[in-house]
C-alpha cells in the first residue's frame, strides 16, 4: 500500500516544522565524533543509530502535539559522492545509506505517531566543498551532474521533496534546481548569509534568488534562509518579489558567525525564546512564510518554542 501524498509547503498556508542543528546536537549534546562533520554514517553503529533516533522522534513528537506536519531532512546533508569518498563509501554502498536515513525517519514518524499526511520526507542536500567558502569554480553544469546522483538515489528512496542547505553560490544552486527538476522533484533552495547580509560569493539575496529563478524558469517551489541569525538575514529581507518566494527559515541559536559555531568545542544556545519571538516578528512581515527550524546550536527544544509562539500569533 503507498502511503498518503502530504501537502508541501508551497502547496498549502499550513505551518511546517522541520529539524534543527543536528551535527552540533550530536557533537555536543551526545559527545560523537563527526569526521567531516558528517553524520549519516553514524547509522553503522547502534550507540550512535539510537542517539539519531532518538533525535527525529522528538522532533516528530513535537509536531504531533502542536498538530503540524513535519519536514524530515538534514541527515544526508554530506551524503554526497565527495564526501562519501572522504568517508570510504563506494557508489552503491553511498547509496544504500541515502536510503538507510529515509527508512529512520519513516521509522521516527511511526515511533511517534505522526500521520502519513503530516510526514514529509526531504532529501537533504549539502554544498559540493566546504559551506563557508566560496566555490568560485563549480559551475551550473557540474553542479547539476554532481549533486544529480544524490538526487536520484532520492527518487529511489520515496523522497516528497530535495533541500538543499548553507548554499553560498548561484551556480551550485542552479544545478541543483536543474537537477531536481529533471526528476520530477520540487526542490527548495537555502542560502546562508554573512555578517554583511550577502552570500560568501558576493551577492544579496535578491540577486540570488533572482538569479536563479531566470536560469530555471523559477523551478524552485521555494527559497529558504539557514545557517544564520535573525539580526543578520532579516534586515536583508524586502517588501519585494523576489522575498516572497522564501517560505522557510533554519537559523542558528547565536548570532557567533555561522563557520564559528561549529569549532567553538562547545554549544552555543542562545535564547530559544527571544529566537522563537524573532521568528514571529519575520513570519508577520512575511506572511508567506511557513517552513520553520533551526539550524547550528538548536534542536528540539527551540522548535518546539518556535512552533508554540508561530502558532499562538497566527
Amino acid at each position: 500500500m503507498t502511503r498518503a501524498t502530504p501537502l508541501l509547503p508551497h502547496q498549502t498556508d499550513d505551518i511546517f516544522l522541520t529539524d534543527g542543528g543536528t551535527e552540533t546536537w550530536l557533537m555536543y549534546k551526545r559527545g560523537f565524533e563527526l569526521p567531516e562533520f558528517s553524520a549519516f554514517h553514524l547509522l553503522n553503529e547502534k550507540k550512535s543509530a539510537d542517539a539519531l533516533r532518538e533525535y527525529y522522534t522528538a522532533f516528530a513528537e513535537v509536531a504531533v502535539k502542536l498538530g503540524t506536519p513535519f519536514i524530515f531532512d538534514s541527515l544526508t546533508y554530506r551524503a554526497s559522492r565527495d564526501w562519501g569518498t572522504l568517508l570510504g563509501y563506494s557508489t552503491d554502498s553511498l547509496a544504500e545509506m541515502n536510503h538507510k536515513c529515509f527508512e529512520l525517519y519513516r521509522e521516527c514518524a511511526a515511533i511517534a505517531g505522526l500521520a502519513a499526511e503530516n510526514t514529509v520526507m526531504s532529501g537533504c542536500i549539502g554544498p559540493k566543498g566546504d559551506a563557508y567558502k566560496t566555490n568560485e569554480d563549480l559551475t551550473a553544469e557540474n553542479a547539476e551532474a554532481y549533486h544529480g546522483e544524490q538526487i536520484e538515489t532520492f527518487k529511489g528512496a520515496g523522497a516528497d521533496i530535495v533541500t538543499a542547505l548553507t548554499l553560498n553560490t548561484t551556480a551550485e544552486a542552479v544545478g541543483i534546481a536543474r537537477a531536481a527538476a529533471k526528476v520530477s522533484l520540487p526542490s527548495v533552495i537555502a542560502f546562508t548569509v554573512e555578517k554583511d547580509r550577502k552570500l560568501r560569493s558576493g551577492e544579496t539575496l535578491k540577486q540570488a534568488i533572482e538569479t536563479v529563478d531566470a536560469a530555471t524558469s523559477n523551478a524552485p517551489a521555494y527559497y529558504m534562509i539557514n545557517c544564520s541569525h535573525p539580526v543578520d538575514f532579516g534586515p536583508a529581507l524586502a517588501d519585494e518579489p523576489w522575498a516572497k518566494r522564501i517560505r522557510g527559515l533554519r537559523a542558528n541559536a547565536s548570532s557567533l558567525d555561522h563557520g564559528t559555531l561549529c569549532q567553538l568545542g562547545h554549544l552555543e544556545e542562545g535564547n530559544p525564546d527571544e529566537l522563537a519571538s524573532q521568528y514571529v516578528d519575520i513570519r508577520t512581515a512575511f506572511p508567506q512564510m511557513n517552513v520553520f527550524g533551526g539550524c547550528c546550536g538548536t534542536d528540539y527544544v527551540h522548535v518546539e518554542k518556535i512552533g508554540r509562539a508561530l502558532l499562538a500569533a497566527a
